[in-house]
């Protein structure tokens, strides 16, 4: 699935829809985990990526022993030193989303692409799915 959405908090209920019938071939626990994870990847895109006419783009794949999600907005560089604390508490406010995401998923790769910053997010289908728990 490939989808480009506005940057609209109003769109991301579209975007779950969409990639939730993508997921139709996994097990409902790894679909769950996803579409929450990539729900919190769009709302910090939205929030704070892509502005105004500047959509995001979304991808879901699925793979034989993986999902891989991306996000990618069009927006500045993210700040220096994102928390990787294990403990939300130690975390400020708000602060919370890539805790969450490291709890969803196996792996969260957040990177600089030229066109502005992608968030990955891969987790194993089947057994294999406990990996980062």
């Amino acid at each position: 699935m490939e989808l480009s959405i506005p940057a609209s908090p109003s769109r991301l209920a579209e975007l779950r829809r969409a990639a939730r019938a993508s997921l139709h071939e996994v097990a409902d626990e790894v679909a769950d985990d996803i579409v929450v994870a990539l729900n919190e990847a769009a709302t910090n895109a939205v929030l704070y990526g892509s502005s105004g006419d500047r959509p995001i783009q979304v991808r879901v794949q699925v793979h034989d022993d993986w999902v891989e999600a991306s996000v990618l907005d069009h927006g500045p560089e993210p700040p220096a030193g994102l928390p990787v604390a294990a403990d939300p508490d130690e975390l400020p406010a708000g602060g919370r989303g890539l805790w969450l995401l490291r709890r969803l998923v196996d792996e969260v790769r957040l990177e600089r692409v030229k066109l502005g910053t992608r968030v990955t997010l891969r987790r194993a289908i089947g057994q294999a799915a406990t990996l980062a728990r």
